[in-house]
């Protein structure tokens, strides 16, 4: 009886003043710094890089002869010379002058007087709006919305381009021809790999071909941390900008050998290195172009 009474107890008085107490450590976590760090900065431009922007500053800044608008020599010959001197380009605004450019290019590729949509026309007057705008965009880098307007820009002259290619071969040529453009080939299927991909601004050829050369960050290709004089060490989001090699885009000389396939080895033009490059908007392997929103 004594044992139940002490049981009753135990279970009922005895537990209601027990509180289980828990116990923790705190661990304190502890950041291990291998090395200095550093710090990621905007790779600065060479002087390579600048001297091609100010060849291109400098085409962009040429007057071409002509007055503003549709006015024509024959039209104001009988005015007096100081009209005539007004009325030419050499005394014309900014924006007259861009837009006697397109006058002259849509000139050149209009298929009768007032065309003014056809596919040729839209592409010339597209091209030269990427020029204005990318001639703006090295005086004004930080201009966030006129880079996504180049972007546009760019979509919509790729697109004017295979259209033109799929529906008159002859007239895209003469097309790239005179508004100085890489005539790519859009039968041969494009790479979904970015360091292969067509070269959207590259389009434009050699006044631009500053813009076709970016490494690429990913993996082993990202720029590696360098020393200051000052003792700082910094990384480049990426690399500098530097000239193209002298065989850039040129053909190259390709070893002999057998292979199981059709044709059972490499064509003797390859051999030698005459062969044709149809499409040389297309970056090399380890390259990218460069972003247009940085």
């Amino acid at each position: 009886m004594f044992c139940k009474q002490f049981q009753g107890l135990f279970n009922t008085n005895f537990l209601k003043c027990v509180h289980i107490q828990r116990f923790s450590v705190t661990f304190v976590k502890t950041q291990k710094i291998r090395g200095l760090p550093f710090e990621k900065v905007k790779a600065p431009k060479t002087e390579w890089y600048k001297k091609a922007e100010t060849e291109f500053l400098a085409e962009r800044s040429l007057i071409p002869e002509g007055y503003v608008g549709r006015w024509n020599h024959e039209d104001l010959i009988k005015l007096d010379p100081r009209i005539q001197k007004a009325l030419s380009l050499r005394c014309a605004s900014g924006r007259e002058i861009r837009r006697a450019r397109t006058f002259i290019l849509m000139k050149h590729l209009q298929k009768q007087p007032f065309d003014t949509g056809s596919t040729p026309v839209q592409l010339a007057c597209v091209s030269e709006k990427i020029l204005n705008l990318r001639a703006h965009l090295i005086r004004n880098p930080k201009d966030n919305c006129r880079k996504r307007a180049m972007a546009l820009l760019l979509s919509r002259r790729h697109k004017l381009m295979k259209r033109l290619y799929n529906e008159d071969f002859k007239l895209y040529e003469h097309c790239c021809k005179l508004l100085k453009l890489k005539c790519v080939l859009f039968s041969t299927p494009d790479s979904r790999n970015r360091s292969k991909s067509i070269n959207l601004i590259g389009v434009d050829g050699d006044r631009c071909k500053f813009l076709i050369r970016q490494k690429m960050w990913w993996g082993r290709f990202r720029p590696r941390p360098i020393k200051l004089p000052s003792g700082k060490r910094i990384a480049y989001t990426r690399h500098p900008i530097d000239s193209p090699p002298k065989d850039f885009n040129e053909p190259k000389k390709h070893p002999d050998r057998v292979s199981v396939s059709w044709p059972y080895g490499v064509d003797p033009r390859r051999v030698s290195g005459r062969y044709v490059i149809h499409n040389p908007t297309a970056s090399g392997t380890g390259y990218i172009p460069v972003p247009i929103l940085t």
